[in-house]
């Protein structure tokens, strides 16, 4: 983990988020992309985390990178299996 310092915060990443890497969805905005870094700021006084942000790759290639709270992130299902799955519960 590699930790910076703000005025009032620690922003730590977060290595091992469970959406690094993967394609997500953000309901808020309609935009889909890939989770390149989530970031944590922690309180300096408390040491209680304040916010998660995540920071995405656009999957359309507009090239417009966009920052949400990973915890409003939906896991994109892959194609073929979102196929296989509606052919075996129809």
């Amino acid at each position: 983990m590699s930790e910076t310092t703000g005025a009032n915060v620690w922003v730590t990443e977060d290595t091992g988020h469970r959406f690094l890497g993967q394609d997500v969805e953000h309901p808020a905005s309609g935009r889909r992309g890939t989770v390149g870094a989530v970031l944590i700021y922690a309180s300096r006084l408390t040491g209680r985390p304040v916010r998660k942000v995540a920071h995405m790759r656009p999957l359309d290639r507009s090239g417009r990178e966009w920052t949400a709270d990973p915890d409003t992130l939906q896991l994109l299902q892959p194609i073929a299996h979102s196929a296989q799955t509606s052919r075996t519960k129809g």
